[in-house]
């Protein structure tokens, strides 16, 4: 729910959904999301192409769960007023190492792409969320994992950055996770 996921309900809050949808570059990790939700999912994943307003053809893939009361905990953790919000203390009482690395396979990467980089920052991608939810969500994550992070503006929204000095630390920490498809978004050593 931190990342890419959407959380919906079709009768008033009774029963929720998820949803999810990655890009084309990131099916085999659909196919991975995929396959932790497939006694939930009635029909194989998806794949939509549109044109973005620049006229590039997007593709994406995307599947969602039915709709079951089994996943109304996760919307009285996010939805507020029916929409997506965090709530204080999420990430000090919910968030474990391995949460933490499907946020990171969902919506993080590294700071600077550049071939030669030597910089070993991470960014998760926090736009969809107000300032004040990215700063509560940068101090948990500071709070919880101990993690060096600072917070800046991408295209006018709040991002994460999860600094430097860091890297090893939260390299250890989502490792046992990420699968080996989501790698390219580790700098290197």
């Amino acid at each position: 729910m931190l990342g890419d996921a959407s959380i919906q309900t079709q009768n008033k809050g009774k029963t929720y959904r998820l949803k999810f949808e990655w890009s084309d570059k990131n099916k085999p990790y659909l196919d991975h999301v995929y396959d932790l939700f497939d006694e939930w999912v009635i029909s194989f994943p998806h794949k939509k192409s549109r044109f973005s307003p620049k006229g590039n053809l997007v593709v994406t893939w995307g599947f969602q769960t039915i709709s079951h009361e089994a996943f109304n905990p996760l919307a009285e953790l996010f939805i507020i007023n029916n929409k997506k919000s965090i709530k204080d203390l999420l990430i000090k009482d919910y968030l474990t190492a391995r949460g933490l690395a499907y946020w990171f396979m969902d919506d993080g990467g590294k700071l600077d792409y550049n071939i030669n980089s030597k910089n070993k920052s991470l960014v998760l991608n926090t736009q969809s969320f107000t300032e004040l939810e990215v700063i509560k969500l940068a101090s948990e994550l500071t709070d919880k994992f101990k993690l060096s992070i600072h917070i800046r503006t991408n295209k006018g929204k709040k991002i994460i950055v999860i600094n430097s000095e860091s890297f090893i630390l939260f390299r250890e920490l989502i490792n046992p996770y990420i699968i080996p498809q989501m790698r390219y978004k580790l700098p290197n050593l």
